[in-house]
């Protein structure tokens, strides 16, 4: 198959300051605390991107596309698009979709569920929950970095296998959930600290 995948640039490439990719345990090291600090969403953040789901029984992946945005305290939503419209709001209290003029809670077995629950905390990045949650490996070849995150709990490592996320020259570019299907997020140029209005927290957060 295609190694190319989903969530969408949910996730994608933000502009970072450039730093030299970092090396060693990500758990420990100095350059990879200091990429999660510079990750991990300080004020509002959004970003187009393109989600391609691969499925073991298509030859094709399913593309979807739309933008994701975060709010520090509130999670994060995406905001489909295409092929139709859907908002995913990932958040403390779990996975709420809301499409057709209703609304309903993500189901608690589904394996895209787990993955997309999952992402809400990659995308915090914070080293604390990170290294809790997940054991974490690194790498690097030439300015491109790659972090592979493990579920530590068999229940959810039943159902997600791992997440790989990987950037270069200080911009995170791709997120990958491996969860029986394979999903790969492909990250546009984000926005830090666009002002939502109301009536927009209220439609893509609860």
């Amino acid at each position: 198959m295609t190694r190319r995948l989903f969530l969408g640039t949910l996730w994608w490439a933000l502009p970072l300051a450039a730093l030299a990719a970092p090396t060693g345990n990500p758990a420990h090291d100095p350059g990879w605390q200091d990429l999660f600090r510079r990750l991990a969403p300080t004020v509002t953040r959004q970003a187009p991107f393109t989600e391609e789901r691969y499925f073991p029984f298509r030859r094709q992946p399913i593309v979807l596309a739309g933008v994701v945005r975060i709010v520090p305290g509130r999670g994060l939503s995406l905001d489909y698009s295409s092929p139709q419209s859907r908002i995913v709001i990932v958040d403390a209290q779990g996975v709420l979709v809301r499409e057709g003029g209703g609304q309903r809670a993500a189901p608690a077995d589904s394996r895209g569920q787990a993955a997309t629950a999952a992402l809400g905390a990659v995308m915090r990045f914070d080293p604390a929950e990170l290294a809790r949650d997940f054991e974490l490996a690194g790498d690097r070849q030439g300015g491109a970095w790659t972090l592979t995150l493990t579920p530590r709990d068999p229940a959810l490592a039943g159902s997600l296998r791992s997440i790989v996320v990987s950037g270069s020259q200080g911009h995170l570019g791709r997120i990958e959930l491996n969860a029986g299907l394979r999903i790969e997020i492909i990250l546009g140029s984000a926005i830090d600290g666009p002002v939502f209005p109301a009536a927009d927290l209220a439609r893509y957060f609860r």
